[in-house]
């Protein structure tokens, strides 16, 4: 039978750093061991080990240790852990990084610029996360810029760009923005469709054509469904376009009302025809209720609805109407 270890987390991460380099081969040995804190979405934090060079430009691969410290409470020797950490990062180090079938293994903006995209975020839960980064702010929710990758082919990759990494690749923020998002809806345009279909497409994947730059199913949406679902071509990351105003005019247009926008993830929201009879406060009961039992903390996007008034092309969180109250003229209002 295995014994548990009771070494901390902390501990864990500073023997790892102290130690990995006797499992690695000679060409990391000239090499610096660092354990890096990565803040992750909705101020989730991870650690993930790095071997840098002098090449401050250069990618490299970090690999995040949390799992690896799962096995050492497991049981699993420390040494043993260690062996594996080793071989995986050698493994990531040989892996090809790709983007749009180009190799890249520095900070190259004309070869990043192909991958660039937009994610949203949920501000409130990213204050320290966004601090660091380029971001516009959109009622509660924030707007950041990152490239996609694919490693070996099939594994997908993504990075933030930070205040550092745009000053490497030496673009200012203004081109970064417009760059990424004219990339994001060329090579992963938006995706609207009524709920059902949503479904018969993930669960049966019913195969639909790409059309680069397009809102993808629009023309054949019926509108008088009861829920939609607004992500994007391959339902990573899709939510972002609900703070693309052309494309919920084009929504809105299209199923002739002022949309409620629930944001069930950082992948999709879920698109209503909004009504008088809606009560926004047991809508945002159902969204917390769903975040807290259904949704992975680091895919929320927040526990409020949204609104996009139709004619001024305008998303805004819902906020409860008030009942109208009539009074006769000159009558004082009067509350039991």
């Amino acid at each position: 039978k295995k014994r548990k270890s009771n070494m901390t987390y902390e501990a864990f991460l500073e023997l790892t750093k102290k130690n990995i380099k006797r499992f690695l081969p000679e060409p990391f040995q000239e090499g610096k061991v660092e354990i890096r804190e990565s803040l992750k979405n909705n101020s989730i934090r991870r650690h993930g080990l790095c071997v840098t060079n002098s090449q401050r430009n250069k990618l490299v691969p970090v690999l995040y240790l949390e799992n690896y410290y799962q096995e050492l409470e497991q049981g699993k020797g420390i040494e043993d852990i260690w062996q594996e950490i080793a071989q995986d990062y050698r493994n990531y180090q040989k892996e090809e990084v790709m983007i749009n079938g180009t190799p890249i293994r520095e900070w190259d903006y004309e070869t990043i610029k192909k991958g660039l995209t937009v994610y949203v975020r949920n501000a409130q839960e990213n204050v320290d996360f966004l601090a660091d980064c380029p971001h516009e702010i959109r009622e509660d929710l924030a707007l950041v810029y990152g490239f996609h990758v694919l490693v070996d082919g099939e594994k997908d990759g993504s990075a933030i760009i930070n205040y550092d990494r745009l000053k490497w690749l030496g673009v200012s923020e203004e081109q970064l923005k417009q760059d990424a998002w004219e990339n994001m809806k060329q090579s992963n345009p938006p995706c609207f469709l009524d709920l059902q279909d949503m479904l018969a497409k993930m669960y049966f994947d019913e195969p639909g054509d790409v059309k680069a730059g397009s809102l993808e199913h629009l023309e054949d949406v019926d509108p008088n469904a009861m829920m939609y679902v607004l992500t994007n071509s391959n339902q990573v990351n899709g939510a972002v376009y609900m703070c693309d105003e052309e494309v919920m005019s084009l929504i809105a247009e299209k199923l002739g009302s002022d949309l409620i926008v629930i944001p069930s993830s950082i992948h999709e929201t879920i698109i209503l025809k909004e009504t008088e009879n809606m009560s926004v406060r047991e809508l945002n009961a159902m969204v917390e209720a769903v975040n807290a039992e259904a949704v992975n903390p680091q895919e929320r996007l927040g526990n409020f609805v949204y609104r996009f008034d139709r004619e001024a092309q305008r998303l805004e969180k819902a906020v409860e109407q008030a009942e109208e109250l009539d009074f006769e003229p000159g009558m004082s209002p009067v509350f039991a």
